[in-house]
């Protein structure tokens, strides 16, 4: 039976890093490129009725930026998934990227198979940053936390605390799965379970939290 795989689309200025993100994508098995673009302008001649899953999409674009590319997608069809990405770790572009809609946001700097993990995380339901953006968030909010760590993860069973660990050393959702001779789909339903108990929504947050 064929693996169905996510459509992708790609929103990125500078050809060499568009080419590079094209070649990665070009073999995952996960993913289809439907759609590569240069600009907001680009992209939207292009996409007509083509149904998509995630769009993937530089903040800095020449013409409209990708802010308002977000903007443009999310009212358009809310259901796909934007991730900026980005060379940027400026805060009020963060803030006006999520209040746009984006699920996620990751800098340039992030490698690709990662980069693949995290748009995975962001088709399961979560919302990814790279830790350095997420750092900026959490310091703008300082939240102050009702329950202790130590509370929030008493609630975790022996199988999801084993998860986290392995998520907290950097092992991809495959790597975790091997090593517990489960499914992906199983890894993501515990992942799931373990965002939920301990109100985190990324790796990088759970990462940042719970050290």
């Amino acid at each position: 039976m064929k693996k169905i795989k996510y459509r992708l689309a790609i929103v990125e200025d500078r050809e060499p890093v568009l080419n590079t993100l094209k070649l990665f994508f070009a073999s995952s098995a996960s993913f289809d490129l439907s759609i590569s673009a240069r600009s907001f302008e680009e992209f939207t001649d292009t996409w007509k009725n083509e149904a998509l899953d995630v769009v993937l999409s530089d903040i800095g674009l020449p013409g409209k930026s990708g802010i308002e590319t977000t903007w443009y997608i999310k009212r358009r069809m809310p259901e796909v998934q934007v991730v900026m990405f980005t060379v940027f770790e400026n805060r009020d572009a963060v803030f006006q990227a999520l209040r746009a809609g984006a699920s996620g946001y990751l800098l340039k700097s992030t490698p690709l198979p990662q980069m693949e993990e995290r748009l995975l995380e962001v088709l399961a339901g979560g919302s990814v940053m790279s830790p350095q953006v997420a750092r900026l968030v959490f310091d703008h909010f300082n939240p102050v936390v009702g329950k202790s760590q130590y509370e929030k993860t008493a609630q975790l069973t022996p199988r999801e605390i084993e998860i986290m660990t392995m998520l907290q050393r950097g092992a991809s959702y495959k790597e975790v799965a091997a090593q517990l001779f489960v499914s992906v789909d199983t890894v993501k339903y515990h992942i799931r379970n373990i965002y939920q108990k301990l109100q985190v929504t990324s790796r990088a947050e759970l990462i940042l939290k719970y050290k």
